[in-house]
């Protein structure tokens, strides 16, 4: 259909604030358009039990100063339009009543939303995943803990 397009997926790793523990690193999902449309990066920001969704549309999370690693999750399985990647990204839960809750679970749901929507195979969303969770053990501050 016109305007459908595939996505490559990654996960963006910000290192944390004030200290770089892997608890504190702020994880979203960065999709680059095979087209060369807009991109967009989806997270939740916010405090603890007040997480709010946020969407940027061509924001390059590798340009900001806290950037610590991308994990490249694939490309989806078939295309989509950019409004319908909107609302799969919308759908995610945000769990503000979890006091566990976090970004990095929020990527998880995220990445299982894409899984159970067709858009992402078994194996991309365990390749995201596990890489997540190496890049945010990968903290540099971690040893001072």
């Amino acid at each position: 259909m016109p305007g459908e397009t595939k996505y490559k997926i990654y996960i963006a790793v910000h290192k944390g604030d004030p200290v770089d523990f892997s608890k504190f690193r702020h994880t979203g999902l960065w999709c680059v358009p095979d087209d060369g449309s807009s991109h967009y990066y989806f997270h939740v920001k916010g405090l603890t039990g007040a997480f709010a969704f946020g969407r940027r549309k061509n924001f390059d999370p590798t340009t900001s100063r806290t950037f610590a690693k991308k994990v490249r999750v694939g490309k989806t399985q078939h295309p989509l339009s950019s409004s319908e990647l909107s609302r799969q990204m919308e759908s995610v839960d945000v769990l503000n009543h979890d006091a566990e809750f976090n970004c990095q679970q929020w990527v998880d749901f995220a990445l299982r939303t894409l899984y159970h929507a067709g858009y992402l195979s078994g194996e991309q969303y365990d390749t995201g995943l596990n890489g997540m969770i190496d890049a945010t053990m990968e903290a540099e501050d971690e040893m001072l803990a």
